[in-house]
């Protein structure tokens, strides 16, 4: 803790005086006092003009057809990633008249999206604002470097907010085009007879098997990348090697989608189509292995990346605690 001296007229000493947490030029590991009723107050007011918004979201995240069912799950991530990077990192804070003034244009631009969305019914949008004015409030409290420091897990909440109905629709119609035509070519290629038609395997003996829209692989899209985003800002690598380990994650989602669709062909054509048809063990198992399959995927990946030149690799969060070769320094 900082300490700044002020003469005392009636002793003649130089008492110390305990510096406000806006004095602080170095990280500091614990949450100011001086702050805590202030975000109680701010969160509260969040909650409050996105109360409509997180109703509309609630809504979309338990529908039975969702495709953002670990929406609930995003935010908890994003509170522990928060505190690891705190107690691993520190927290500097340096709040300026200039950071104060950005903090307050983007708070009331975001503000007046948020209102013009709810009017125009639009969740989409609406749901987004929740990031600027979280960025603008912690840019206000805490200046750049705090918000320097804490940009990550406000950005990944992103993940939490779904996206229009009509983008899902459009995108999860080509995705699953595309998975039944690749299985088919896969099961032809080792053998088997099947065509397509429509998103239809049609197999000997009068068997065909549906490609539903769940079966598109958008969901475990949308989960992996959530999940590739959180690895990749942890993982090992550094520099361009990050990126292409998270541009990765849209590959291997849609990879291990194939491979499940494939299994499941196979399995309706050497043994039952029931079995690979929703309600059937392998087709619910494979649900699950198919995220297994992906996982498998991304830590395969990365350590391929780190056999490439570059950046040195370098473990940033273990537990919490602070392993790299330096030190955190003010950012």
């Amino acid at each position: 803790m900082l300490l700044q001296k002020e003469p005392d007229p009636v002793k003649g000493t130089v008492p110390p005086r305990r510096a406000s947490y806006r004095e602080h030029l170095r990280p500091i590991h614990f949450f100011p006092l001086a702050l805590r009723w202030p975000s109680l107050i701010l969160l509260l007011a969040a909650g409050g003009l996105f109360y409509w918004t997180i109703g509309r979201m609630w809504l979309r995240w338990n529908n039975t057809h969702s495709y953002y069912s670990h929406g609930p799950l995003i935010v908890p991530i994003a509170i522990v990633t928060a505190w690891l990077i705190i107690k691993s990192r520190g927290l500097p804070m340096h709040s300026t008249r200039s950071s104060r003034s950005v903090a307050l244009t983007m708070l009331t631009v975001a503000l007046l999206i948020h209102l013009a969305s709810m009017y125009a019914l639009v969740t989409f949008v609406s749901g987004f604002m929740i990031i600027p004015v979280l960025a603008a409030c912690v840019l206000y409290i805490g200046g750049w470097p705090m918000l320097g420091r804490l940009w990550f897990p406000i950005a990944f909440l992103a993940f939490m907010i779904p996206l229009p109905d009509l983008t899902i629709n459009d995108i999860n119609f080509r995705l699953k085009m595309f998975a039944a035509a690749a299985s088919t070519a896969i099961v032809n290629g080792v053998g088997i007879p099947a065509y397509l038609k429509g998103a239809e395997i049609f197999l000997t003996g009068g068997k065909h098997l549906t490609v539903e829209d769940a079966c598109s692989g958008l969901r475990s899209l949308i989960s992996l990348l959530a999940f590739a985003t959180l690895f990749t800002y942890a993982c090992k690598l550094r520099g361009y090697k990050r990126i292409l380990l998270f541009l990765s994650a849209v590959p291997v989602a849609v990879a291990a989608n194939i491979v499940r669709i494939v299994v499941l062909t196979l399995v309706a054509d050497q043994g039952s189509v029931a079995l690979a048809t929703p309600g059937g063990w392998v087709h619910d198992l494979m649900g699950f292995i198919v995220f297994v399959i992906a996982f498998c995927f991304l830590f395969l990946m990365e350590e391929v990346l780190d056999l490439l030149p570059g950046a040195r690799s370098e473990k940033w969060l273990v537990a919490g605690v602070w392993t790299g070769s330096k030190k955190p320094t003010l950012q």
